[in-house]
């Protein structure tokens, strides 16, 4: 169930998966959930939102590997090693992206990079 707010002219402004006092119960199916998905793409459908959102997911996701990686919590080389090799592809274009091909010595020592040079 979704739950939505509304403006004084009853436009939604926000959904949310969880009530509150200003907002009201509305039907995934509702055309104004649908309308307020689309505000800024007419095409909208939930399947190219998911496409969409997957690759900005996926970036989360290696920021988050890294982030682990960095407090100890988990060993990159724990991960599967198709796993890993995914991560470290991604790691080295996303590096080139940012014009970084020659990472800092600060950033060769807190990337989990630094410790599998040899994967590549």
């Amino acid at each position: 169930m979704l739950y939505a707010s509304r403006n004084v002219e009853g436009k939604i402004i926000s959904i949310s998966d969880a009530p509150s006092s200003s907002s009201e119960a509305i039907d995934n199916n509702h055309p104004d959930v649908r309308k307020f998905f689309s505000t800024h793409n007419e095409d909208f459908s939930p399947d190219s939102f998911l496409d969409d959102s997957d690759v900005k997911i996926a970036r989360i996701l290696d920021d988050l590997v890294d982030l682990l990686v960095k407090k100890n919590i988990i060993m990159f080389t724990e991960l599967p090693s198709e796993a890993q090799k995914k991560l470290l592809s991604r790691r080295v274009v996303r590096s080139l992206l940012h014009n970084d091909t020659t990472p800092s010595t600060s950033e060769q020592n807190t990337s989990f990079l630094s410790d599998e040079d040899s994967l590549l």
